[in-house]
């Protein structure tokens, strides 16, 4: 009686497994060379993207989203805040900006790019990846970056060495 159960679990987990990891797409970052689009011109021009930020809040800000607003494409922002004032997306830009790099995090520039070599959209942010699904060819989910990498990594502003009382 166990030998058919066991049988029948291994075909369900190879099914699952098969079904998880053929997809239609995929959603890959690319660093953005400053010769082609910067983190300045990004901000000249906010006002053609839709623009979202993730992080512990705004005073410590993991990644902002720049999704140009005429291209058609749909992308779904989960535990994203949308921003809608210049003011807090240059404050939000700034506080990435002055990240102090850990290892290989430092503040950079990343494309979301699509199987069809497609932009997505844009993502400032320290941390050298960006989680995305794609859903169709018009649609893709980007999950949240929760802690920028000096709170993720580093544990925060307190120095080295010494622990909490």
């Amino acid at each position: 009686m166990n030998k058919p159960f066991g049988v029948v679990l291994v075909l369900a987990g190879l099914l699952l497994t098969v079904y998880g990891c053929a997809s239609k797409g995929y959603i890959r970052t690319r660093m953005v060379h400053p010769d082609q689009i910067s983190v300045q011109s990004l901000l000249e021009t906010w006002q053609d993207y839709t623009i979202h930020f993730t992080g512990h809040g705004r005073g410590h800000p993991s990644a902002v989203l720049f999704k140009p607003k005429s291209d058609g494409k749909v992308v779904i922002a989960d535990r994203w805040w949308k921003v809608e004032q210049y003011e807090i997306l240059a404050d939000l830009v700034d506080s990435i900006q002055r990240q102090l790099p850990i290892a290989y995090y430092y503040p950079r520039l990343l494309q979301l790019m699509g199987p069809d070599n497609h932009r997505y959209g844009y993502v400032f942010t320290s941390w050298d990846h960006v989680v995305a699904k794609l859903v169709d060819e018009r649609t893709i989910i980007i999950y949240d970056l929760p802690l920028p990498p000096y709170l993720a990594i580093d544990g925060g502003d307190a120095p080295h060495g010494m622990e909490p009382q």
